[in-house]
């Protein structure tokens, strides 16, 4: 493939209609062929940081257009890798991800076929999600109660909260009590913690949130920091996740070797792509950990790339949903796939399988 012309998208926050979150800016971009083919990527642009990406997308791409046969392995080895030396962070894997996915779009158009597909094959023909309720602004104990339980109703069987965004930790673990109480013992409960600095913290509200039973406990510590993850694991039965704020293959490897997880949760707009996804879960299941991406996305394009890479890798389990976002996504995007009884069927149009409304993007640029 050859690719003639990019076009990048910043999409601004939009709030949810109900006020539960307000949102946050999204990247895009577009990859034109000489043929008339078009593919689309995503980036996981941290607050502030999204024209820092939007920069280095622009940049890649005017490297990729130099290339007569562009896909995604060309480009990663070729270009995104050799310059790796020169950019470190998530800014840059975060580009590396969206004109990656955006490739394997474009391929699978070509060849009309699904991106999982030219995978290897789905071993499953859908995917278990769970349903994240974060809260920005912080809402009530109560409230976050009753939203997990509204989850279930529609079918849910996981959920996700923040406690340790409360102000205390008794307030905090009247969060995670009442949201068991909303859901019932059948239901995972995931924990998020949110990178909370203190490790004693960390160990003393995941000692009092035990008897709740929770799923896992995620980001009880940086995971940068290998030592505390390690400790925190020794100390804790629940099970522990790492992994969405860190943006190379190299540091999941680390954090195998270590034995600093029980579940990895890199996010594929930020990672590397799909085929950084698929490396990062052969090296997970070789340490018998699960794989859970993390989708902090607009449910459009991210979430699709990551329902193809699920369908495909034998340890990943649950796939994480941005409940407030959906609304976001389908203003500017149409998406192969729905979600029923806690599960997202596998998109079967070609590429991804998704069409985005350019119109309604750019109105909603930032």
């Amino acid at each position: 493939m050859k690719i003639s012309r990019h076009s990048i998208f910043l999409v601004k926050a939009v709030p949810s209609s109900d006020g539960w979150s307000m949102g946050h800016t999204t990247v895009f971009v577009k990859l034109e062929t000489e043929s008339g083919l078009s593919g689309w990527g995503e980036a996981y642009a941290l607050q502030h940081r999204q024209r820092a990406c939007h920069e280095i997308i622009d940049t890649l791409c005017g490297a990729l257009a130099q290339m007569s046969n562009a896909s995604p392995r060309r480009f990663l080895n070729e270009i995104a890798k050799p310059m790796e030396t020169k950019h470190v962070g998530i800014d840059y894997t975060a580009a590396v991800s969206a004109i990656e996915i955006a490739l394997w779009d474009l391929l699978g158009k070509s060849l009309n076929q699904p991106v999982h597909a030219l995978l290897g094959g789905a071993i499953a023909d859908r995917i278990p999600v769970y349903a994240n309720a974060w809260d920005n602004p912080v809402q009530s104990a109560k409230a976050v109660a009753t939203r997990c339980r509204m989850f279930c109703s529609q079918g849910y069987r996981a959920v996700k909260i923040y406690p340790l965004r409360r102000a205390t930790l008794a307030e905090a673990e009247a969060c995670v009590r009442l949201t068991r109480e909303a859901i019932g013992p059948d239901v995972d409960l995931m924990l998020d913690f949110a990178v909370p600095s203190d490790l004693n913290l960390a160990l003393k509200a995941a000692r009092l949130f035990e008897p709740y039973d929770p799923y896992w406990i995620e980001e009880p510590v940086t995971g940068n920091n290998l030592d505390a993850l390690t400790e925190f694991r020794t100390h804790i039965r629940t099970r522990l996740t790492t992994g969405e704020r860190q943006s190379s293959i190299h540091h999941c490897r680390d954090v195998l070797k270590m034995r600093g997880a029980d579940v990895l949760n890199p996010d594929i707009a930020g990672a590397g792509g799909i085929l950084s996804m698929l490396e990062i879960g052969a090296m997970a299941d070789a340490y018998d950990v699960q794989v859970s991406p993390h989708n902090w996305n607009s449910t459009s394009v991210g979430f699709l790339a990551m329902l193809h890479v699920c369908a495909v890798m034998p340890n990943a389990k649950y796939a994480e949903l941005f409940y407030d976002y959906m609304e976001l996504g389908a203003r500017f995007s149409d998406c192969d796939f729905t979600i029923s009884g806690g599960y997202a069927s596998l998109p079967q149009r070609p590429g991804l399988g998704i069409e985005m409304n350019e119109e309604a993007l750019r109105s909603l640029e930032a």
